[in-house]
């Protein structure tokens, strides 16, 4: 951190909102989420604050970065809206974040630091100079304190111009280590490493942590009628930084079992693969994990804290950019991912076993809601699939009971990733977990095959989660075993009834055989193996017949998915046949009024026609699959008859019209009229067949010799199957 102080006087102070630019990077960045409505900039005052949030420059994409610094002389803060992205001290918390610090390596300068803050200047907070309350750069990053006084001995001196009730974790990438004697002006002393009372480890770019405005944090060393400063730092983690790379950090945050009192910070670094977002196994040296005393950050005991970031340059400078996975509070989300070979009994496969060609997998992608202030919605799920395998079918079960199908129809076999958004979001309480599962089948290739492991990732507006599955081997398979169906590959049955479904399965290739497996599965819904015998033929190959009858329970009215495949005892398997099986429902009557009427009228002598009043609706519900049709018809089966005068009846008709300009027809009795047709669209459709227009439909027509009174009658529906 090269210390230049002079470079802030007279610029102008930036209290605005952040904006939002365009930038080219370097290295490629990493995904992560849109944060612009997150942050605002800084607004101290006394200089121009350099923090921005930037847009990645690749087409269509949604990642955002915290940037605070990309020149010379420059000093950045940026902070989390108070209101709505608190760090809650009380709760555990979780960030994920990718950092980089471009690629100058010993010419970088100076780095930036991730802060927890209850100062009173709040947006405005940052380190200043003792001698002219300037907001502080070089080695301060504009959180921890500036020595620049440097005639007294206590080390408040230097701890009172920091960030107030504060606790940072630094990345520095220059180091603070000249010798006193030749730079006084340029108090550059805090990783000077002195025997017996700092840590050698800061000799290097470091990671380290500290409580910015306490006086422990800072010793102060006297030299020539002068005093410098070093900075006892915590947590040390000695790494490269501005070597051109990302780097993954992961935050997880303990709160104390009471409140206050003492949480704990654990920290890790390059911990995901930047190329590939896989996880990386990390040595201790990668990983500190440290107390944080709440009473330090929190005196008024709220509960919460500001965070962000800050960051400065000198001459010497650097790009610093923070790209988010997982903002603090807001969503605390995990992924996993397993794989498990459906012909060998559905045992989980282990990284690097091998696999027979043709088996079926099933890849398993569980994503966990673990706690947050928001759902985890929108999560678009960006699964890489393995080489050498081709999805078939896929559900996501929900928590909740719940469940939906995987749409392949953007998927091709062969393609490296599917992408799929789930319908669903994931929330504490009633639906926290979902489990992605997708049948697969394994290629069977020419020799043994090394498939490599694989990195998903579940992205949202509110966080990204990904999943590592293990890499495996696939085995060829000499032997070709195939099956057939001996009966139809589409059949009807009636509700509540089923059929036999009837086969052979042939091996060829084989030494020796003693059993088949036939594996069902109904609707992408695994069902029971069961096993049937072979036969040794005399050409060498080996055949058994099998029969499979699905629970009439499990057929669901339309049309039902039946696939079976074949495997062996040496683990080889057929390809898979597919039976059709429609359920054909019934047509039904969903609702029917008990009773009709029309529009009350006071007659005047002319002829007139009476539009329909009240419950008219009649809804028929057609089950029997998409596209059967149906007719209504109606018929009075009892003239409009006086309530007073039995013996009178209404000088009058009901009549129908299609439309508001069709001849009306007379419903009378003797013969049924058709009032209503439908086409269904689903599997099971419901429509309301009376659902006419006001001047259309049935209507009553008055004739001029109608007599006062109140008329009833009779009309009698017919609902049947319509030609097509």
């Amino acid at each position: 951190m090269k210390m230049r102080n002079l470079w802030l006087s007279g610029l102008a102070a930036l209290t605005a909102l952040i904006g939002g630019v365009t930038v080219a990077q370097a290295a490629t960045m990493p995904e992560g989420l849109p944060i612009k409505p997150y942050f605002q900039v800084g607004t101290f005052t006394g200089a121009t604050n350099s923090a921005t949030v930037i847009n990645d420059s690749t087409a269509g994409s949604q990642t955002q970065a915290v940037q605070l610094t990309d020149a010379a002389n420059q000093l950045g803060t940026i902070w989390a809206n108070e209101d709505g992205y608190y760090f809650d001290l009380k709760q555990d918390q979780k960030a994920s974040m990718w950092m980089y610090f471009d690629d100058k390596g010993d010419q970088a300068g100076d780095g930036m630091a991730f802060v927890l803050q209850n100062d009173g200047d709040k947006y405005a907070a940052v380190s200043r100079t003792a001698l002219t309350n300037k907001p502080a750069v070089g080695e301060t990053m504009g959180v921890w304190g500036s020595p620049d006084n440097y005639t007294t001995l206590q080390s408040s001196v230097v701890s009172d111009q920091a960030i107030k009730n504060s606790w940072a974790l630094e990345f520095d990438s220059f180091v603070n280590d000249q010798p006193f004697s030749s730079n006084v002006q340029n108090s550059t002393d805090f990783d000077l490493y002195v025997p017996n009372v700092s840590s050698q480890d800061t000799e290097k770019p470091h990671i380290a942590s500290q409580y910015p405005n306490k006086s422990a944090t800072y010793s102060r060393r006297y030299y020539g009628g002068q005093y410098y400063t070093l900075m006892l730092h915590k947590g040390i983690i000695q790494t490269p930084l501005s070597d051109g790379a990302w780097h993954h950090l992961t935050l997880q945050y303990k709160a104390p079992a009471s409140y206050p009192g003492t949480g704990e910070m654990k920290y890790t670094f390059n911990d995901k693969d930047p190329e590939t977002g896989a996880a990386i196994p990390t040595t201790a040296a990668m990983t500190q994990t440290l107390d944080i005393d709440t009473a330090t950050v929190d005196p008024e005991n709220t509960g919460q804290a500001m965070w962000g970031f800050t960051g400065s340059t000198g001459q010497s400078f650097e790009t610093n950019q923070v790209v988010f996975e997982q903002i603090p509070g807001l969503v605390d989300a995990s992924a996993t991912a397993k794989i498990y070979d459906r012909t060998e009994d559905n045992v989980e496969i282990p990284n690097s076993a091998a696999i027979m060609g043709g088996d079926r997998l099933r890849l398993d992608y569980n994503l966990t809601y673990n706690s947050g202030r928001k759902p985890w919605d929108s999560i678009d799920a960006k699964i890489q699939i393995p080489t050498n395998v081709t999805v078939n079918s896929g559900t996501v079960t929900y928590a909740d009971g719940t469940q939906e199908t995987v749409d392949l129809s953007g998927y091709k076999a062969g393609s490296s990733e599917l992408d799929y958004v789930l319908k669903k979001s994931l929330f504490t309480g009633s639906n926290p977990t979902a489990t992605i599962s997708l049948n697969a089948t394994a290629a069977n290739p020419s020799s043994q095959t090394v498939v490599a492991p694989t990195t998903s990732k579940f992205s949202a507006p509110l966080g990204i989660a990904s999943a590592d599955m293990v890499g495996f081997q696939i085995a060829h398979s000499d032997v070709d075993l195939s099956a057939a169906l001996t009966s139809d590959s589409s059949v009807s049955v009636l509700p509540g009834k089923t059929t036999t479904v009837t086969g052979t399965a042939t091996l060829k290739g084989a030494s020796d055989n003693a059993q088949f497996t036939l594996h069902p599965t109904l609707n992408d819904q695994d069902i029971a193996t069961s096993d049937f015998d072979s036969t040794k033929q005399s050409d060498g190959s080996y055949t058994g017949n099998f029969s499979y009858q699905p629970l009439a329970s499990d057929l669901k009215t339309g049309l039902n998915t039946l696939n079976l495949y074949v495997s062996d005892a040496s683990g080889n398997s057929s390809a898979n046949i597919s039976v059709l099986i429609n359920v054909a429902g019934i047509l039904s009557y969903d609702h029917v009024p008990s009773q009709i009427s029309f529009t009350d009228t006071a007659l005047n002598g002319t002829g007139q026609m009476i539009p329909r009043e009240g419950d008219w609706a009649l809804r028929v519900n057609d089950a029997r699959g998409t596209g059967s049709t149906w007719e209504l018809t109606a018929q009075m089966t009892k003239p409009m008859t006086s309530t007073t005068t039995p013996s009178a009846t209404l000088a009058g008709t009901i009549m129908y019209k299609s439309t508001a300009t069709a001849t009306p027809t007379v419903i009378g009795t003797d013969s049924a009229v058709p009032v209503a047709t439908h086409t269904s669209t689903s599997d099971d459709d419901t429509t309301d067949a009376t659902n006419w227009d006001s001047d259309a439909g049935m209507l009553l027509h008055v004739n001029s010799s109608a007599v006062n009174g109140t008329y009833q009658g009779e009309i009698t529906w017919n609902l049947a199957n319509a030609p097509e």
